[in-house]
C-alpha cells in the first residue's frame, strides 16, 4: 500500500518518519538528495558531539551486537556499549573527552536509519538542536547547487516495547528547527507543519526537558544528555555519512562550515 502514496513532491523539503519513511520519500534514486537524520535524544547529538571532535563514527544497526563488535576490532575502533559505569555509549556525555579515533556507534533508530540509507546514493548528514542552523545552512545550499537538488528531513523517532515505532516531540523539533530556517515555499506540508511547531514552543530545551523521552533519560540518571542535547546552535559541525572503504561512518564536513 505504501507505493501507492504520494512522497509530497513537488516540494522540495519533505518530511518523514522512520527509515521507511526516507526511503519512500528517496525512491529508486536518491543521488539529489540531502538526507537529514534527526535522532535528537541521542544519536544525532552523540555523532555531532563526537565528530566535533575529529572522531569517525561509524553507526550501525542495534540488532547485530556481534556484527558490530567485529567491526569494531577489524578497523581497531572503539565500541559503544550500553550506558553506564563511565562507558563509552550512546550518552553524548560519554563521549565528551575523546579526541580523534575512530568508534562503532549502534543504536536502533538514528543509527539504524543512517545505516540503511548508507546505499541510496543520497547525502546523509546528521541533524540535531546543537547544529540546527549549520545544518540547514548546508540544506539551503544544496537546494541552491541545482534545482533538482531536494532535502529529506527524517525524524528517527522513539520505539514502544513492541518495536513498533514510536514518534516523539524531540525529533519533531529537531526537524522543525531545520525547516524553519529553509525556504517557505520549498516546504511540504509535513515539514512546514514542523516549522511551525517549533516557531510556536517558546521554550524548546524545557519543553524536550519535559517530552517523555527527556524526562526518561533524566529518571535513568543521565539528565547531562538532555542539556547536551538543547544546547541550541552549540556547534557548526555538519557530520556527513562517507565511506572510505572501511564502511560508511560519519566525520565532520568541512564544506558545510
Amino acid at each position: 500500500m505504501i507505493a501507492t502514496l504520494p512522497d509530497q513532491r513537488p516540494a522540495r523539503v519533505r518530511l518523514e518518519w522512520g527509515l521507511t519513511g526516507a526511503l519512500h520519500l528517496l525512491g529508486p534514486d536518491g543521488s539529489a538528495s540531502l538526507v537529514v537524520v534527526v535522532d535528537v535524544l541521542s544519536f544525532s547529538t552523540a555523532v555531532t558531539v563526537a565528530c566535533d571532535q575529529g572522531v569517525v563514527v561509524h553507526p550501525y544497526p542495534h540488532r547485530d551486537p556481534a556484527a558490530a563488535d567485529a567491526l569494531a576490532a577489524r578497523l581497531g575502533a572503539s565500541l559503544a556499549q550500553p550506558r553506564g559505569d563511565g562507558r563509552l555509549s550512546l550518552s553524548p556525555a560519554s563521549l565528551l573527552d575523546l579526541r580523534g579515533g575512530r568508534l562503532v556507534l549502534p543504536s536502533p533508530n538514528g543509527a539504524t536509519i543512517a545505516h540503511g540509507l548508507a546505499s541510496t546514493g543520497a547525502t546523509v548528514v546528521a541533524g540535531c538542536l546543537r547544529n540546527a542552523t549549520a545544518v540547514a545552512r548546508s540544506a539551503a545550499e544544496h537546494l541552491a547547487e541545482d534545482p533538482q537538488h531536494d532535502v529529506v528531513l527524517v525524524p528517527a523517532g522513539e520505539r514502544w516495547p513492541d518495536g513498533s515505532l514510536r514518534p516523539c516531540l524531540e525529533d519533531l523539533l529537531g526537524a522543525g528547527a531545520i525547516a524553519a530556517a529553509l525556504r517557505d515555499d520549498h516546504l511540504s506540508v509535513e515539514a512546514r507543519a514542523a516549522a511551525q511547531l517549533w516557531r510556536a514552543t517558546l521554550d524548546p530545551p524545557a519543553t524536550i526537558q519535559e517530552s517523555t523521552s527527556g524526562r526518561e533519560l533524566t529518571a535513568s540518571g543521565w539528565s547531562d544528555d538532555v542539556t547536551i542535547a538543547v544546547d541550541l546552535d552549540a556547534t557548526d559541525t555538519v557530520a556527513r555519512l562517507l565511506d572510505d572503504g572501511t564502511g560508511p561512518a560519519f566525520r565532520a564536513d568541512r564544506r558545510f562550515r
